[in-house]
């Protein structure tokens, strides 16, 4: 395995190695995770949740990298999950966030877009509506080419149920109670939701866990939250 064994966050764990789904009220842990020899785990919580010693030092200068891998589609509408991981210097308390992954949505198109009436930043969070196809998404980012009308960029929606498919071209699409304004220049494609996400860190502190939040009803699976440090060892390295 390409990561540390002792510095699993998130995944498989018990004598039948099982994932416990990461869905709604997933609740952070207070206790660390321990492995035997014969790669039973505990320290788990109910969730599946566990936390990492990092020892005295914390990570060190050359910091980790957290992994998270997703192994399952979710399949409802409007769902969304934030991964944050904390750290502290005590178990029970103390816990404050050290680096947030990007908010996973469910259910995502790209539309490309001609502005006829400039957008602007408070028109992320609005609903977007295409005129006369009924397209009621809620738009999540936009191109900067978008800031200036006769610009052409890619608007990125989260679809609110199965029609908001974006696919008639040449429609005219507007933010609701906001300013953009635009044409449909090429119809709405499905954004995948990311299967792995990698974001480095460091700090000083002892102890690492993920607080997890997923939507009302929501439903992410079978999901790995990893620390590696591995990738930044390599066994031919001069320097040793």
């Amino acid at each position: 395995m390409a990561y540390d064994a002792n510095l699993v966050l998130r995944g498989k764990y018990g004598t039948t190695p099982a994932y416990v789904d990461l869905v709604t009220g997933d609740a952070a842990p207070t206790t660390v995770l321990s492995v035997t020899d014969a790669g039973v785990a505990s320290g788990i919580n109910s969730s599946g949740n566990s936390v990492v010693d990092l020892g005295p030092i914390g990570t060190g200068v050359l910091g980790l990298d957290c992994v998270v891998i997703l192994h399952d589609t979710p399949t409802t509408y409007k769902d969304t999950c934030d991964i944050v991981i904390q750290d502290s210097e005590h178990l029970t308390d103390g816990w404050q966030n050290l680096l947030s992954f990007p908010r996973l949505y469910c259910y995502m198109r790209e539309v490309i877009v001609t502005a006829t009436t400039a957008f602007i930043g408070t028109d992320i969070g609005l609903v977007f509506t295409a005129t006369t196809s009924g397209d009621t998404g809620i738009i999540r980012e936009f191109s900067r080419n978008l800031l200036v009308v006769g610009g052409t960029g890619k608007c990125w929606v989260e679809m609110q149920d199965a029609g908001d498919t974006y696919a008639t071209n040449g429609v005219a699409v507007a933010c609701t109670t906001g300013t953009g304004r635009g044409t449909i220049v090429a119809v709405g494609r499905v954004i995948q939701t990311p299967l792995i996400m990698v974001r480095r860190f460091s700090t000083p502190k002892r102890y690492i866990r993920c607080s997890n939040t997923v939507s009302t009803t929501g439903n992410y699976g079978d999901v790995d939250i990893l620390v590696t440090g591995s990738q930044h060892s390599h066994v031919n390295n001069l320097y040793h």
